[in-house]
């Protein structure tokens, strides 16, 4: 059985994963009134509340990710119904999940204290970070659904296909160009799509 320090650990290397899926989940409406830091912490806060029902078991984590995935989907509902709660005049559950208050507990940063990385290595990995986003914001719409079912999601071509209604040559032709359209964003060889 894992620890604490190992099981904050193991949630915080998904970070930049994370970060992505909650991008692919989280429409204009939510990211415009919720930072997708907020987010993440909210996350990462829920996951260590359910702490005993993690899957850590290997290979490649991707049990622990299904698990995330999970966890992500349930914060940007919870996210949306605060948006709209407000939007009708607010309410106790619109003050509770309105206010980007959400990275404040700490709970995670707590467990993992002694592992964080230097200030040159975090400002690095924050450049990196922002210029997948950026480039991952660039991409068309089916473009950027198709990555998250298949990368983020974790979903099978199968699974994908169902969920975006079209065959699965079609889902693993739009996966590959949106691959390839994302990688060329990146190295600055492509334009946006449209």
């Amino acid at each position: 059985m894992e620890g604490p320090l190992e099981v904050g650990e193991r949630i915080v290397a998904q970070g930049r994963w994370l970060r992505l899926l909650l991008m692919h989940l989280a429409g204009r409406q939510v990211r415009a009134s919720v930072e997708l830091e907020d987010l993440v912490q909210e996350v990462y806060v829920r996951a260590i509340a359910h702490e005993a029902k993690l899957p850590l078991e290997e290979p490649k984590d991707l049990p622990l990710r299904r698990f995330l995935a999970k966890l992500a989907r349930g914060t940007v509902i919870d996210a949306v119904r605060a948006i709209r709660a407000k939007k009708r005049g607010g309410g106790v559950k619109a003050l509770r999940l309105s206010r980007s208050d959400w990275s404040s507990t700490g709970m995670l940063e707590s467990l993992v204290a002694g592992v964080q990385p230097g200030p040159a290595t975090e400002a690095q990995q924050w450049d990196e970070q922002r210029r997948l986003l950026d480039a991952f914001a660039q991409l068309a719409p089916e473009q950027r659904r198709v990555l998250g079912l298949r990368q983020f999601e974790g979903l099978s071509a199968a699974e994908t296909a169902r969920r975006m209604a079209r065959s699965e040559d079609a889902v693993n032709s739009l996966y590959r160009r949106a691959l390839e359209a994302w990688g060329g964003l990146l190295r600055g060889q492509t334009k946006p799509s449209e």
